[in-house]
C-alpha cells in the first residue's frame, strides 16, 4: 500500500479500512469497539497497534497531521478533518472556475 501523502487519501482511506477490517481493527477508527473497562489503561493494546500500522502508512511529509493525537479515533478524526475538508475545498474551487 502507497503512504499517505498529499493528494491519495481517497484510495489510502479506502485500502487502510479494508486492511483494518481485515485484522478486526476498523472499529478503533470508528469507535465502535468498546473502550477499554475501569481500572485499565485508557488506551488498548489493540489500540496502540491500529495507530501503530496507520502511522507506519502515512509519508514523513503528512505526519504532522497526526501530532497530538492519543488514540486511533482522534488520528482518524485528524486525517479526514484535513484531507476531507481539502477535498472539499477543491471541489467548490473548481466550481467557481467553471461557472
Amino acid at each position: 500500500i502507497e503512504h499517505l501523502g498529499k493528494n491519495n487519501w481517497i484510495p489510502w482511506k479506502m485500502k487502510v479500512q479494508a486492511i483494518l477490517g481485515d485484522k478486526g481493527l476498523e472499529g478503533y477508527i470508528d469507535r465502535t469497539k468498546t473502550k477499554p473497562a475501569r481500572g485499565q489503561s485508557p488506551v488498548s493494546a489493540e489500540d496502540r497497534k491500529t495507530r501503530t500500522m496507520i502511522v507506519l502508512l502515512v509519508s514523513n511529509t503528512q505526519m504532522v497531521h497526526l501530532t497530538g493525537a492519543n488514540t486511533t479515533k482522534e488520528m482518524w478524526d485528524q486525517l479526514k478533518l484535513i484531507k476531507e475538508s481539502q477535498g472539499q475545498q477543491g471541489i467548490y474551487t473548481w466550481r467557481h472556475k467553471l461557472y
